[in-house]
């Protein structure tokens, strides 16, 4: 692109790339690379072959302490981690054995009809919601809820009746393990039995569909095809029990799941024995369910994994909805815990390494299957190497100490060096980055510049040299640009002359052609028919032929005028005028046979104008000679005038063809017509001429119209200071 300083026909430099272009680096940094390549580099390889050595010994010494520590540690945790994983695993198989008899129990009691007594009725009530419930109950009875998801009827309270022989079983198993909470059944339909009891309007949502949760739907067919007992994750219990696991076991009927018993275990109590382990080198246990949530936590886990357990719950508002725990809880979904997620997976009785808190972990692994937990061990490894880190800590303190004598002492030599090829880069690169930045400056087309100078004669000489260019480009270029502009100026000025011209030409060849034309018919005719016209016919002809040389006369006198005003030969003396007899006399001059209808406000009729009253007069018969010309002679052709202000306002409007939206910008341009006024006589020039003789009398010409019907020009005139009146009696 050349850029605008420039003439465009000037050469422009082109920019070419090469090898050494990319390789091109500054004095500064060309100078620092030397003195970094012959001097610092080689005494810090030297330097550092010396830190190697002692290094290199001081770590083959502590490799070898740390394998004997790490292969004794090692297997202290996963001894431990099988050992508390098998007491884990013995302690929920009797819960697992307590969830199939329940289940056998639950099976033959639904098979079997009961009628409760009228005791146990009376604690059973539905409400307006459909939900059938209980509203008391003792420490010994159990509570039940028929949510009304399923429409309540007589099959649903047999139902109710016949689970009632479950109560002294599950009674029973609460009482035989300190570690069931509850004990409960929950139905297809979505009916729930539990004990010890509680007010189920409290906790439970009316309509609610118990099949969704998990303590339920975990033991149906597609969960659990082998109708094992199974155990849920973590959740929070709808009962208000705060987090839970359940060992849920199903019951069929045939092939038809008609219920899921469960036995409830708070986390606490499972892992009460697993927090309190006290395990060597700060080490501590955690338990994590199948699916990777974390169920037990102690204090020093918390801080490691960044979490605090959940021990608070609210139970204002009845659970509608599984409520698992957060997210945060889950070593699955948190990328930072990934290690320890692969830890987990493996399943394996091996020690692996783990990053938790940027700390360095051995971890282990123990599974225990029934609901297929994982026990995790751990152990910060710096503390099982602690004697072995402190001493390869000193010896990397020791080692440190000398890197950074080293480093102290080399920074300071390069700053040193660096400074002094600063200096010496200085002393040449300045010269030439100012010469530099001169021949920018006259590039972007600053052309006059001084001269630096910094005593040295040849960079002087060069600089003055470039100096001096620069003026003579500036010269030459301001008078490229002035003949540019002097000649685009001429060049617009011609063609405008010449399309004026042309224009004209075919004007005149068209406005003459018709007038010529009946001359020349005209006098065939009289040359012809001589001995044989009346005298009558001879006047008609010669009527005829001075009608067309009028009209030829009228086209030329139109374009005299408009040369005339064009070489500034029309003077402006303005004076107060009425612009009642103005308009008066212009449509007199102007209107020829037709009828114009003139309109003069009371207002119009008293002032004065201050115009040239003969050139005011030329511009407003040019508008109503248009208006005439243009429509219909049956369209009526209406003159107004009214006082606006400080100005005489004069409207001239007539129904004719209109003017197009193309053509209504130009129709005030010399020798200009519409596109549909070719079957009209006319030059061009009528509103072109009235609106530069307005315009020199201080009015405005505007001009609206729509095509098929009409068009509305208004001129504006300055009013005079005096009244027509005045003037009168004035003088």
């Amino acid at each position: 692109m050349i850029p605008a300083s420039f003439p465009r026909d000037w050469p422009v430099p082109v920019k070419t790339r090469n090898k050494t272009q990319n390789t091109q680096v500054p004095l500064v940094r060309w100078l620092s690379a030397s003195y970094l390549r012959t001097a610092v580099i080689p005494l810090c390889l030297i330097e550092l072959g010396f830190l190697l050595s002692y290094w290199a010994t001081g770590n083959f010494t502590y490799q070898r302490n740390v394998q004997t520590v790490n292969r004794v540690s090692e297997q202290y945790l996963v001894d431990i981690a099988a050992r508390e994983a098998a007491n884990i695993d013995a302690t929920l198989s009797g819960i697992e054995g307590l969830a199939r008899i329940l289940s056998l129990e639950t099976k033959e009691a639904l098979a079997t009809p009961w009628k409760p007594d009228t005791a146990e009725k009376a604690r059973y009530h539905i409400g307006p919601d459909g939900v059938f419930h209980t509203i008391r109950g003792g420490p010994d009875d159990t509570a039940s809820f028929y949510s009304g998801y399923v429409p309540v009827g007589r099959k649903q309270i047999e139902k109710a009746w016949q689970t009632g022989q479950l109560d002294h079983t599950m009674r029973h198993i609460k009482t035989a393990s300190p570690l069931v909470r509850q004990v409960y059944l929950n139905t297809w339909d979505s009916y729930n039995r539990i004990y010890p009891y509680f007010n189920v309007l409290e906790q439970y949502a009316p309509r609610m569909n118990i099949p969704s949760y998990n303590f339920f739907y975990e033991a149906d067919a597609s969960h659990n095809p082998a109708r094992k007992v199974v155990w849920t994750d973590a959740y929070v219990d709808p009962a208000g029990s705060g987090w839970m696991v359940s060992a849920v076991a199903p019951v069929y009927s045939s092939r038809k799941l008609e219920a899921v018993v469960g036995i409830d275990l708070t986390i606490d109590t499972i892992v009460k024995r697993i927090l309190s382990l006290n395990l060597p080198w700060q080490g501590y246990a955690m338990l994590i369910g199948r699916d990777g949530t974390i169920l037990a936590l102690p204090p020093a886990g918390e801080k490691d994994l960044d979490l605090a357990e959940l021990k608070n719950h609210d139970y204002a508002e009845a659970i509608v909805s599984d409520t698992f725990k957060p997210d945060r809880f889950n070593i699955a979904r948190r990328p930072e815990l990934r290690e320890l997620e692969r830890a987990v997976r493996a399943g394996r009785a091996k020690v692996s390494h783990i990053n938790l808190a940027g700390r360095d972990m051995l971890a282990t692994t123990s599974s225990v299957t029934g609901p297929g937990w994982s026990l995790v061990v751990v152990a910060p490894a710096a503390r099982i190497l602690a004697d072995a880190n402190y001493l390869h800590d000193q010896l990397v303190t020791v080692g440190v100490i000398m890197l950074l004598i080293l480093l102290a002492f080399y920074v300071v030599f390069f700053a040193f060096l660096l400074w002094r090829a600063r200096v010496m880069s200085r002393r040449v690169a300045e010269p030439l980055l100012a010469i530099e930045q001169l021949i920018d400056r006259i590039g972007a087309g600053h052309y006059s510049q001084a001269a630096p100078q910094f005593g040295v004669r040849e960079i002087d000489n060069l600089s003055a040299r470039l100096a001096d260019m620069g003026q003579r480009l500036g010269d030459a270029h301001d008078v490229i640009v002035e003949q540019q502009a002097e000649m685009a100026g001429t060049l617009e000025s011609e063609r405008r002359v010449t399309s004026g011209q042309r224009r004209f030409i075919q004007i005149l060849s068209h406005e003459f052609r018709t007038p010529l034309t009946v001359i020349d018919s005209c006098g065939q005719i009289l040359r012809r028919r001589a001995d044989r016209l009346t005298a009558q016919g001879v006047v008609e002809r010669s009527d005829m032929i001075r009608g067309a040389a009028g009209r030829i006369r009228e086209v030329m006198q139109s374009a005299l005028q408009l040369v005339q005003m064009e070489d500034g030969k029309t003077t402006c003396h303005p004076a107060p005028t009425s612009p009642g007899s103005l308009l008066r006399d212009a449509v007199a001059s102007a209107q020829g046979t037709r009828h114009v209808t003139i309109e003069i406000s009371p207002e119009a009729e008293t002032a004065a104008v201050f115009v040239d009253r003969v050139l005011v007069h030329s511009a407003l018969a040019a508008i109503i000679e248009n208006a005439c010309r243009y429509s219909p002679d049956t369209a009526p052709v209406t003159v107004t005038a009214e006082i606006d202000g400080d100005r005489c306002i004069v409207t001239v409007t007539d129904q004719g063809s209109g003017i197009s939206p193309e053509d209504l910008p130009m129709v005030q341009e010399r020798f200009y017509r519409g596109s549909n006024s070719t079957a009209v006589a006319g030059a061009g020039t009528g509103l072109y001429l009235a609106s530069s003789l307005l315009d020199a009398n201080g009015g405005l010409l505007s001009i609206q119209s729509e095509v098929g019907k009409g068009t509305c020009v208004t001129a504006s005139l300055p009013l005079a200071k005096a009244t027509t009146t005045e003037f009168w009696e004035a003088a």
